[in-house]
């Protein structure tokens, strides 16, 4: 009886013994940052969707690394990013600022058409001159890069009738309500915001019954998965990028593409 329970001592304290020493071994999820951003990344019934997030998904599956996702404000995210109190984030634009801090995916997430967007029946016309639109209010998102054209117009002081809000819902709210004259945004989301905010029979929509994009499109941009320089985690972004290419040549990410169904997301509230 005495060796029986001299065994099973040791076998408590070895089992004591090992438990800090495994849980210690787990590796904890990349925390991946995203703004609300229908339809490439939000949140709907407390679950992460998008097709930027499925593709994401998908390639850190193939590397085997556990990864979780947190909503967070634009500019904070940034902010996480650039201490390291994130590791990654979503769908981010290549700017030489943004460089300093960021390792970036070397294949792109989606490609964001950016353009200008007035009320139904505004007298307004864009011919590839902004600067001759400068008389006009300008809607934009604090601290998002609308390309190097509309950047460097802004930087120069040529646009200076900027009306800076923290998303495209606060944006679209001030365009149909005549305080800005334009927005300027990405098209599939100004576009799919708008639709959200209609059916939710928004009063201050009422001025505007629909919105329209003038063309040509003022940029195209790559949108990006964005590392943290700061969590030295290039490693990581190899084996991202190995994995996407994978993706690309069997078909898989195509595949993700075409299965996307924005009427699916029809339930979706709008992004804030």
């Amino acid at each position: 009886m005495k060796f029986k329970s001299r065994l099973l001592v040791l076998i408590t304290l070895l089992t004591l013994l090992l438990i800090p020493t495994y849980l210690s071994s787990a590796e904890p999820p990349l925390s991946i940052a995203f703004v609300e951003y229908p339809p490439y990344h939000f949140t709907q019934d407390e679950n992460v969707e998008g097709i930027s997030i499925r593709i994401i998904e998908e390639a850190f599956r193939r590397i085997d690394t556990p990864i979780e996702f947190k909503a967070i404000p634009w500019s904070r995210a940034l902010n996480w990013l650039k201490t390291g109190q994130i590791d990654v984030m979503v769908g981010v634009f290549r700017t030489a600022e943004r460089e300093v801090y960021i390792d970036y995916s070397n294949m792109p997430l989606s490609k964001a058409q950016i353009h200008l967007f007035v009320t139904e029946g505004a007298d307004i016309k864009y011919s590839e001159d902004l600067t001759l639109l400068s008389h006009l209010s300008f809607g934009v998102k604090k601290d998002f890069s609308y390309g190097p054209y509309f950047d460097d117009l802004v930087a120069q002081k040529k646009l200076t009738k900027l009306n800076v809000d923290v998303g495209i819902p606060q944006l679209l709210v001030k365009l149909c309500t005549g305080v800005t004259d334009i927005v300027v945004g990405e098209r599939r989301n100004t576009e799919y915001v708008f639709n959200q905010l209609s059916k939710q029979t928004y009063p201050q929509l009422e001025r505007c019954k629909q919105i329209i994009a003038l063309t040509p499109a003022i940029d195209a941009r790559l949108a990006y998965l964005a590392f943290s320089k700061q969590n030295q985690l290039n490693y990581i972004r190899v084996q991202f990028d190995e994995a996407m290419k994978s993706m690309k040549q069997d078909g898989s990410l195509h595949r993700i593409i075409e299965s996307y169904q924005p009427h699916s997301l029809s339930k979706n509230t709008a992004s804030h």
